[in-house]
């Protein structure tokens, strides 16, 4: 028999090996080291936990495994070990067992931060968010210059939809590591969707210059720009991100997005279809196609496709149990048709609606906003118009709104009816008489729409769509020339720019006390000509015969059709488009100067 002291100079040369091994990254001989101290002393925990860990790197993960549990059933009570194994499981997918042994890891050195933030990353991964958030709320506390525990922080916070508190978090990241370019692409989409667009292009900026060849990066930089309507800017963002990570779908989908924002629809859709190739269920991508499609007035493709949208759960209608109406004939049924997205959306593709019962014989129930069921009350063809939140009755098939056109205008030629599809109720027209304009033209204006701050895309969107009421200064000769009256049909916190009119500008609230889209409309029912931005109030106006001059961004919506000034929607409608992004001073002084022009009316320069 060997010597005691024999075998520990034996078992120390192996264990020296190792570590020798280790360091000159030879892992198979260290693992191997490693195996022969165990055969010199099978009990000795650290030499199972160190070859576990060689194992690990070296992707034998099983083997790896059992090394831990040796390890672990010679010293119960060892926190690394646990921390360790708890990774490993991590990373084979076994969660549970994963949040087991990081639980015990803090529970035996409850001030280990690298602990608890391993625990929060794997409850957040279960969707277990708050549970998620106090772990790597501990590890912060525990470690408050650890940039790497507030990056975690974040991702948990976003996961759990506290996009403020996520935010901090991701600053407090970049703040101590102004290197982190992960955290500072994840702070810049957080401002995004809080509406602070100028504090998210700094951040992507600096995630940029953190880490110049991070695809995600040039990407963030890119999306922000676009909020902005810096759309060449945001193309080549894109373009370097594209280059950096070839063939990213998500990539292809926001340069298709940049270049429709420019008009150029044919690139565009080259770069959606690239999208889709790569990942064919992608919705956004197949959206985005859909009304690049529109945009180009190729309504045959354009419909079909835009059935991408109940895909996306930002935008996509409601699900019922009864079957999709497809066009089909359903005499005798009852066929609930539901609106979706904003109202402006209900107010352009309600016109469907009275065509449903001729045409496949079933009885109507239309369900919309609240604000817009007293306007749509005597809607022809309709048997019942609901608000939506109210209990629904029985119906046989149902149809989101927007699926209408996709059965009834599979072409340009099909949109606009002879006649107005919308007027206002005569009592509440008398009910709400205007002043006298003594000659005047009665103008209405709408200078802005609904900001939607939780929704980035609507949100910056918004921004490039509204003006403000200062905006309109060219006009305040011609109102004191008295050729025409202005008269406000402002909703919202912009309307408050009222009490700061541009100096000479006079124009009167109609909106006040008005509750609905009826009342709305009975007021516009006295007007002469509206001038909006791309609002509800402009499709009512529209779809009520009356002329309107639409203010419409570079970037214009999809409907308005690309390269147009008219629109087949609504024949009294004239676009007044602007030439450069985000400059509106020239669409409003070709509004003045027509509004300046002598009898209007009578040369028919209304529309």
């Amino acid at each position: 028999m060997r010597s005691a002291s024999r075998m520990t100079q034996t078992l120390s040369a192996h264990i020296a090996n190792a570590l020798s091994l280790e360091r000159a990254g030879a892992i198979d001989g260290a693992v191997s080291a490693y195996e022969a101290a165990l055969v010199e002393a099978p009990d000795l925990a650290e030499a199972h936990f160190n070859r576990a860990n060689l194992l690990a790197r070296a992707g034998r993960h099983h083997d790896a495994l059992a090394g831990f549990d040796h390890a672990l059933a010679l010293r119960p009570r060892w926190a690394a070990a646990h921390l360790n194994r708890g990774a490993l499981l991590a990373a084979l997918g076994q969660m549970n067992g994963a949040i087991a042994a990081y639980r015990m890891a803090v529970h035996l050195e409850p001030r280990n931060d690298f602990a608890w933030s391993n625990l929060g990353n794997a409850l957040s991964s279960l969707s277990r968010h708050q549970e998620a958030i106090d772990a790597l709320r501990t590890a912060r506390r525990l470690a408050p210059k650890n940039a790497i525990a507030a990056f975690n922080l974040g991702n948990a916070l976003t996961a759990s939809g506290r996009t403020a508190e996520a935010a901090q978090a991701f600053f407090d990241a970049v703040t101590l590591d102004a290197g982190m370019a992960a955290a500072a692409v994840n702070l810049s989409g957080r401002l995004r969707e809080l509406g602070a667009p100028e504090a998210a292009l700094q951040a992507a900026q600096m995630a940029v210059n953190a880490a110049p060849g991070l695809p995600q990066a040039h990407t963030a930089l890119g999306n922000a720009f676009y909020d902005f309507g810096a759309f060449a800017e945001a193309e080549a963002c894109h373009r370097r991100a594209l280059a950096l990570n070839q063939g990213c779908e998500r990539t292809l989908a926001n340069l298709a997005l940049a270049l429709s924002a420019q008009g150029r629809f044919a690139e565009a859709l080259s770069a959606y279809e690239a999208a889709i190739a790569r990942a064919p269920d992608y919705p956004q991508a197949r959206f985005g196609r859909a009304t690049a499609f529109l945009a180009t007035g190729d309504f045959a493709r354009g419909w079909p496709a835009f059935a991408a949208r109940h895909a996306m759960p930002e935008v996509r209608p409601r699900a019922f149990k009864e079957p999709v109406w497809q066009g089909e004939a359903a005499t005798g049924q009852k066929i609930l048709v539901h609106a979706e997205q904003g109202f402006g959306d209900t107010l352009q593709f309600v016109r469907f609606v009275p065509r449903i019962s001729a045409f496949c014989g079933a009885r109507v129930i239309l369900e919309v906003q609240r604000p817009l069921v007293r306007l749509l009350q005597k809607l022809p063809g309709v048997a019942e118009v609901l608000a939506a939140g109210d209990e629904l009755p029985r119906f046989d098939l149902h149809c989101p709104m927007l699926d209408l056109p996709g059965i009834f205008a599979r072409n340009l030629e099909s949109l606009a009816p002879a006649a107005p599809y919308l007027e206002a109720d005569p009592a509440l027209v008398a009910s709400r008489p205007l002043p006298s304009s003594e000659g005047a033209l009665r103008v209405g204006l709408v200078w802005a729409g609904q900001s939607r701050p939780g929704l980035p895309h609507a949100f910056a969107m918004d921004r490039r769509r509204s003006l403000t009421l200062g905006a309109f200064g060219p006009l305040a000769p011609i109102c004191r020339s008295g050729a025409i009256r202005l008269f406000s049909l402002q909703h919202g916190e912009p309307a408050g720019q009222l009490q700061t009119p541009p100096d000479g500008l006079v124009i009167e609230d109609l909106l006040a006390g008005v509750s609905d889209f009826a009342e709305t409309a009975a007021s516009i029912a006295q007007l002469d000509l509206v001038i909006a931005v791309d609002t509800s109030t402009a499709h009512l106006a529209a779809a009520m015969g009356k002329p309107v001059w639409l203010l419409s961004r570079f970037d214009a919506c999809w409907r308005w059709l690309h390269g147009r000034s008219d629109s087949p929607w609504y024949p009294t409608l004239t676009l007044f488009r602007q030439e450069r992004p985000n400059d509106w001073g020239g669409p409003v002084a070709a509004i003045a100067a027509r509004l300046g022009a002598k009898d209007i009316k009578k040369k028919g320069l209304l529309f």
